[in-house]
């Protein structure tokens, strides 16, 4: 997710350095829309920008985004700017068969043959600690968790 949202970053200010220099070499910069425009990038740009401090990382921790109740894991993913969640996406724990962590990325492989991807503000080894902490003993020899 860092290294996504830091090439976000990047094309976003990209495109504004488009609109810097159109608004220097042109008389765009008085038109209302054009106005608009910069505004809109402005608040896109500090979107990029927020995801890449610490601050997004402390204020969106995994449990915030791994769940459990008795029986079931639910998932959540980010979604538009700033910290808005989205879901949750359910798997019963008992039909999970493989966890796949990645830095950033978690896959569920249920046996009912359905996948679940979820992209997260974390390392893989912080993902592995997090799910250890999640599951029981039992869930643990019966899921395969890499």
């Amino acid at each position: 997710m860092q290294k996504i949202n830091q090439r976000l970053a990047l094309i976003v200010a990209c495109f504004g350095s488009v609109l810097l220099l159109l608004s220097l070499f042109t008389g765009l910069f008085q038109q209302p829309w054009f106005v608009f425009l910069i505004a809109l990038w402005v608040f896109v740009f500090s979107s990029c920008c927020y995801r890449l401090t610490s601050f997004f990382k402390t204020r969106n921790s995994l449990d915030k985004f791994i769940q459990r109740d008795q029986e079931n894991l639910l998932l959540f993913t980010l979604t538009g700017f700033f910290d808005r969640t989205h879901g949750p996406q359910w798997l019963v724990i008992n039909t999970i068969e493989k966890i796949q962590c990645h830095d950033d990325l978690l896959y569920v492989y249920s046996s009912k043959e359905r996948q679940l991807s979820v992209s997260l503000p974390a390392t893989k080894a912080e993902i592995l600690a997090y799910l250890d902490s999640l599951f029981t003993a039992r869930e643990k020899q019966s899921i395969l968790i890499q």
